[in-house]
């Protein structure tokens, strides 16, 4: 579940190191590792179809490889970072969310200008299936996945970002804004 991101600033960075080093020193002590949790399920191939966006211009299709890992009900959703987790339910369904927020543009004192930090949220929605296409409630037997993904960028309540958008330059259309997809996943690879 990744978009756009511009360039990290030096602070951003320190903030990320001493996460890592955290993270590093979490998994060194309890034996996980907090970039790959739980039994690895394997990569699977999405294919997102747009369905809307109040954004501007977005992918599609958009298609990606994410890899899937679970421990007991608990689904995580690898890209990248820190996994995203939800907990599969009795009808075979989970939902995953996170948000970050970024800062895209710093204060401007001598301009009397506010920082410009936008949030984005994501949430996806999803049903696992067996191999028979059939909905499964157990990670394990998932060969595949349906549902919906749904990005929402918005300003933070501080900041002011009427430069991002299109009429003033910006690269979204409106703010806040969201990018709706349908997604589907099917087994790709075994895990490694």
């Amino acid at each position: 579940m990744s978009s756009r991101r511009s360039t990290p600033r030096p602070r951003a960075l320190r903030s990320l190191a001493a996460a890592a080093s955290v993270l590093s020193l979490v998994a060194a002590c309890s034996g996980k590792d907090p970039y790959s949790p739980g039994t690895k399920l394997g990569t699977f191939h999405v294919t997102a179809a747009l369905t809307h966006t109040s954004c501007g211009a977005t992918p599609n299709p958009w298609e990606f490889d994410v890899k899937l890992n679970h421990e007991g009900s608990t689904l995580y959703w690898i890209q990248g970072g820190v996994p995203i987790e939800g907990r599969v339910d009795a009808a075979a369904r989970a939902q995953l969310e996170a948000e970050i927020v970024e800062e895209v543009r710093a204060a401007d004192p001598r301009a009397t200008r506010d920082a410009c930090a936008i949030a984005r949220t994501d949430v996806l929605a999803l049903t696992l299936l067996g191999a028979d296409a059939a909905p499964t409630s157990d990670p394990s037997l998932a060969t595949a996945f349906d549902g919906k993904l749904v990005f929402t960028f918005a300003p933070t309540a501080e900041s002011d970002c009427s430069d991002q958008v299109t009429t003033a330059g910006g690269g979204f259309d409106a703010l806040p804004c969201e990018v709706h997809y349908d997604v589907s996943g099917a087994f790709k690879s075994p895990p490694r």
